[in-house]
């Protein structure tokens, strides 16, 4: 047993514990976290990408919100209340909820114009949300590609969802600034308007919440409209703790707008590099733990723990073997389902030259290259349809998406030589023009 251990201790030495399949395996992600930071740190360049994509469709909202600022700071600073109109003499008699009333006046007029904004930004956040759905489960993504492949397929729920969002925060909205209005100027009960203040905010957390839900579940799963609601809302009631504590893990970048100044500036900073990736990742990864946990074991034909494989020593041989039959199943192509027939010594074998061989020697060899393909086509014929070759449905998808990605590329080559060439004449034709 001791010059066993000996044995494998020089050859970990020699040959590096890289080499073996209990190392690779050890360094794959074994949990939701560990898959996070993986995708965080390989994948950082393109988690950019897909927040510039992103916040490009985003752009008229985050405008919306510096207009209505604007206008709070125009009206405020153009007020009475504002100006320098002597010592202690009032020039307003009563300026009570002044202030709160242009509050009111100002969201009311330019928040009418948010669902527009949010209908824009539906097309980044469909686009961004399916391709971090592809990272977490390790897939190979091409981003322009599958960008636009997850806007055609999720634009009109995320669309929904944003726009009965974007109902809730005016209505919100407008609660809290007449609450705050009628605080002003004495007209209710501070305390009871006080608490229905706090109702509101609450109400509002929890209806993005909601959203945020509703938004991974439209990706990940074909339900009806109806169904994205009733399961968002139960998700966001029974995991209340951990929605907020994932919440504001992934709004650290927005969060930072609140202190101002130096806060402001990293706010946006981070914003502008991966502000709106780093939330989807962050919120998706944790939606899809809880998709394996309470919704997998019900669909037929889902796949639980997509990106995360089990932590094993190197030495678990079973944990191993499992390892390899995964990497098989992942690797099957069109190829490995091509039957083959086994080598044997027994059957057909390929005639070999002599030091010294003349024609018939090499019409012998011939013959038997010839047999030998006739023998194996013979064999593909006879086991094309066993079991063992047939493609399952996942690779099905997988090929039809492929060829899909292969039609779509020829059509943008065709596309881009048709425009070369009409630019080729177009620059001929003025060449000849300019000549004559």
């Amino acid at each position: 047993m001791a010059e066993k251990k000996k044995g494998g201790f020089i050859n970990r030495l020699i040959m590096g514990t890289e080499k073996s399949e209990g190392y690779a395996r050890s360094t794959l992600p074994s949990n939701r976290w560990e898959l996070f930071w993986d995708i965080f740190k390989g994948r950082f360049g393109k988690l950019f990408l897909i927040n510039v994509l992103v916040l490009l469709f985003c752009l008229l909202v985050a405008f919306l919100l510096f207009i209505v600022n604007n206008a709070l700071s125009l009206y405020g600073s153009e007020s009475a209340f504002s100006q320098n109109i002597g010592i202690g003499y009032p020039a307003v008699p009563d300026m009570a909820g002044l202030v709160e009333q242009i509050d009111v006046v100002v969201k009311q007029q330019f928040y009418l114009a948010l669902p527009i904004c949010l209908m824009v930004a539906a097309v980044g956040i469909s686009g961004g949300a399916y391709v971090i759905r592809n990272m977490v489960w390790t897939e190979g993504i091409f981003i322009a590609n599958d960008f636009w492949k997850g806007v055609k397929q999720n634009y009109f729920v995320v669309m929904f969802t944003l726009l009965i969002f974007s109902v809730i925060f005016y209505l919100v909205q407008m609660s809290i600034g007449y609450a705050n209005l009628l605080i002003a100027t004495g007209s209710g009960s501070k305390v009871w308007l006080s608490i229905g203040k706090g109702f509101s905010y609450a109400f509002l957390a929890f209806s993005f919440m909601c959203a945020a839900w509703m938004i991974t579940m439209g990706v990940t799963y074909d339900l009806k409209f109806g169904q994205l609601i009733k399961n968002a809302v139960i998700f966001s009631f029974a995991l209340l703790p951990m929605n907020i504590f994932f919440l504001i893990i992934g709004l650290i970048p927005f969060a930072l707008f609140l202190f101002g100044g130096i806060g402001t500036m990293i706010g946006i900073l981070l914003c502008l590099i991966l502000g709106f990736s780093w939330f989807l990742l962050v919120w998706t990864d944790y939606s899809q733990w809880a998709f394996d946990k309470f919704i997998n074991d019900r669909v037929p034909g889902a796949q639980k723990n997509r990106g995360i494989y089990e932590k094993v020593s190197k030495d678990d041989a079973e944990a191993i073997k499992k390892y390899r039959e995964q990497l098989a199943q992942s690797s099957r192509t069109v190829l490995t389902r091509r039957p083959i027939k086994p080598i044997t010594d027994d059957e057909l074998q390929l005639a070999e030259l002599p030091e010294s061989y003349s024609r018939a020697d090499l019409q012998r060899l011939q013959e038997s290259r010839e047999a030998l393909y006739r023998d194996n086509e013979e064999y593909i014929a006879a086991h094309k349809d066993d079991p063992q070759y047939q493609p399952t449905e996942e690779e099905k998808k997988f090929e039809a998406e492929r060829e899909a990605r292969k039609e779509q590329a020829r059509k943008e080559l065709e596309e881009s030589m048709k425009k070369e060439r009409k630019r080729e004449e177009k620059q001929k034709k003025k060449k000849d023009k300019e000549k004559k």
